[in-house]
């Protein structure tokens, strides 16, 4: 159990490592390939309730083609 947990700290040592440099290295790739997707991701998990506070939620109409003030 001890070996396997050490695998994993010495490998997400590894990775920590590498992401920094390749943030300082090179920001424009790392942020197109890793931080725009992750943040991309964190947006569209927390929009609905970020758009229901903000008053930006609207309910759902019943179809698509019924229009908002006409009775429907």
């Amino acid at each position: 159990m001890a070996d396997i947990l050490f695998r994993v700290a010495v490998i997400v040592l590894i990775v920590s490592v590498v992401r920094w440099g390749w943030r300082k290295v090179h920001p424009v790739s790392y942020w197109l390939l890793v931080g725009y997707p992750l943040r991309l991701i964190g947006i569209y998990a927390t929009w609905r309730a970020v758009a229901a506070g903000c008053g930006l939620a609207r309910r759902r109409r019943r179809f698509r083609w019924t229009f908002p003030g006409l009775g429907g």
